[in-house]
């Protein structure tokens, strides 16, 4: 087995893609891409007043077999926990918040589900993703509950005019395969996109310690497809569909670990998932642009059969449909936000839960402007949610140019969490609880930014208080508003372009504790960083990634210590023609042998190799 890695590895040596700041292509980085994740509104990344971070099409390219945990890791102020290896439980924190406290969307559509990780974001393929947009810090204002910790957007790819067709496939360690090929075009009128994907591996064996059944490797498979249309009949307008598949199979263990035991690890233990999302949109300008209409309807599914001991089934679905109306308005000074939004969600079997639908409608207000050096952002937004109730919220920002290199800003807002229908109304082990009150947010925040040409450098301080936290109490199990979290931090990032070389790096001190305990929260480190750096020689781009996390808590109680570790990643591309690249990469390259939950197994060194046709 050490050969035969060592084998893969060489194989990989001469084709190693560089890190996420840097550029497949021979042209300038673009170093301030426009979003839309900030404001809901189109803006350039210089220009926002929140913290964000946009991971492009080029960098999704570059990180061959990743999943989308895998990428997501190794972004500022995220940190990600893993029962396993691929497919299997995943949780991400944002600024430190639970993982149920940040937002999922995909093409806007929520993917916020009963699944424990607050959604199914961990299936999402990263095969035909245009970017990844993450808001840090509350954005309840902008799209409501769940948005404590921040906004993780999805943004799928579209076509465009004229025939183009990519594909990619590749293979590595524990034998992960992947594949995906896609075809889109159009002329002035028609856009459309097709596309399908593929991902299987053998895997590792999710936990430590096991026997029987469990010892062995816990495979992953995941097949999808994606199809859009849209016409554009006139300037300024475009209607269109979407529609997104992903389903397959995820083993697991059964969870029989020290110090607890009861099984005995006879039993497959797996997971069958399939994730759908499908879109209709009208897009409208009026009166040269002075007015911009979107309607959006559209619905994800999450639907999740666990199949374990004894060959015992339960289900696990969650269908979210939602109505959305916005409005942009240009003021004499400024844009004007105006939006109307309604959210229905549905849960099964029916059977476990006193109440199985909710009903969420909002309307909010915001407006953006500039005027010198000063820049603004002012957003309020009302729910009436049907479970619980109305909730206001809001968020002021101001940021000042004080020169053309420098620059602050400053925000605050408020959030909410909404109890899901889970922590309300299950009849499983008495967990639910009707008298549930939302979890709220007050969050303050402060920057300076500094950029000059290809660099950049910010410091970003928050500090994010939390009331109200839903926990299951220890004496009677049922869910229960238990307490207060504060959640405060910093994160300080460069990221620069040297002729030939590029550099990126990002450090993150959390402080995310329980004040009524005084405890810090499970599985969060109060340290970690990542570094990248990369050289581009002729059609051969080499880099290298570094990963560090710091010693963290297992759970809330401050009981058993996770142990700090280090990754070393090395990447590389080479263009074998200016559309055809051979890419590879080394994962954890000194076989670090680590934890992000107790008992549970990581990756050791792993390799992988790919080609991939992307016309430019």
């Amino acid at each position: 087995m050490f050969m035969r890695k060592r084998l893969l590895a060489a194989l990989c040596l001469p084709a190693i893609t560089f890190p996420s700041f840097v550029r497949a292509d021979e042209n300038t980085p673009e170093l301030d891409p426009v979003i839309v994740t900030a404001t809901r509104q189109e803006t350039r990344v210089s220009e926002a007043l929140a913290d964000v971070t946009v991971i492009e099409r080029e960098e999704i390219e570059r990180h061959g077999q990743d999943t989308i945990v895998d990428l997501l890791a190794r972004q500022p102020g995220i940190q990600v926990t893993s029962n396993g290896g691929a497919g299997t439980s995943t949780s991400f924190f944002v600024r430190g918040a639970n993982s149920d406290q940040t937002k999922v969307l995909l093409d806007g559509i929520p993917l916020n589900s009963i699944d424990m990780s607050g959604s199914p974001l961990r299936f999402i393929s990263l095969a035909d993703l245009e970017r990844i947009e993450i808001l840090r810090g509350p954005a309840a204002t902008l799209y409501g509950a769940d948005a404590i910790g921040g906004v993780i957007h999805i943004i799928t790819r579209r076509g465009a005019p004229g025939l183009r067709a990519d594909a990619a496939v590749g293979y590595g360690s524990y034998d992960t395969r992947t594949a995906s090929a896609g075809i889109s075009g159009g002329n002035e009128r028609w856009r459309f996109r097709a596309a399908a994907n593929h991902y299987a591996t053998n895997g590792i064996s999710a936990q430590r310690h096991s026997s029987n059944k469990d010892a062995d490797d816990d495979a992953y498979d995941n097949t999808g497809g994606m199809v859009s249309l849209s016409f554009l009949p006139a300037t300024g307008h475009e209607v269109g569909l979407g529609y997104r598949l992903n389903k397959g199979v995820a083993h697991y263990d059964s969870g029989n670990t020290p110090p607890w035991g009861g099984l005995d690890g006879v039993d497959d233990f797996r997971n069958r998932f399939e994730t759908r999302q499908w879109q209709l949109f009208s897009k409208n300008s009026f009166f040269d642009g002075v007015w911009r209409s979107t309607l959006q309807y559209g619905e994800s599914i999450d639907d999740q059969e666990n199949i374990g001991e004894g060959g015992e089934r339960s289900e696990l679905f969650t269908r979210n449909l939602q109505l959305t109306w916005q409005n942009d308005i240009k003021l004499p000074l400024g844009e004007l936000l105006l939006a109307g939004e309604q959210l229905r969600q549905r849960i099964s079997p029916s059977a476990e839960y006193d109440t199985n639908r909710m009903t969420n409608n909002a309307f909010m207000l915001g407006w953006v402007a500039r005027s010198g050096k000063h820049d603004w952002q002012i957003n309020a937004r009302s729910d009436q949610h049907s479970e619980f109730g109305h909730e206001n919220t809001y968020s002021l920002a101001y940021g000042y140019r004080i020169t053309p290199q420098w620059r602050f800003r400053l925000g605050y807002g408020t959030a909410f969490k909404a109890p899901t229908l889970y922590q309300l109304y299950t009849k499983m082990w008495g967990y639910g609880n009707p008298e549930l009150k939302a979890e709220k947010a007050r969050n303050r925040e402060a920057a300076l930014i500094w950029e000059h040409g290809l660099h950049s450098a910010s410091l970003t301080v928050y500090h994010n208080k939390v009331e109200d936290l839903i926990s299951s109490n220890p004496v009677t199990w049922q869910a229960d508003n238990i307490g207060r979290a504060r959640l405060a931090g910093a994160t300080l990032a460069y990221s620069g372009v040297f002729g030939n070389w590029r550099a990126g790096a990002a450090y993150d001190r959390l402080d995310a504790r329980n004040e009524d305990t005084d405890m810090f929260l499970g599985r969060r480190a109060r340290d970690s960083a990542t570094f990248s750096l990369a050289y581009r020689w002729g059609k051969l781009d080499l880099g290298t990634e570094l990963i560090a996390v710091g010693k963290r808590y297992n759970d809330n109680q401050e009981g058993e210590t996770l142990g700090g570790y280090a990754l070393m990643n090395l990447v590389a591309s080479y263009a074998l023609t200016p559309d055809l690249h051979i890419e590879g990469r080394l994962n954890n390259l000194f076989d670090k042998k680590y934890e992000t939950v107790r008992y549970y197994n990581t990756e050791g060194f792993n390799a992988f190799i790919a080609l991939r046709y992307s016309p430019r």
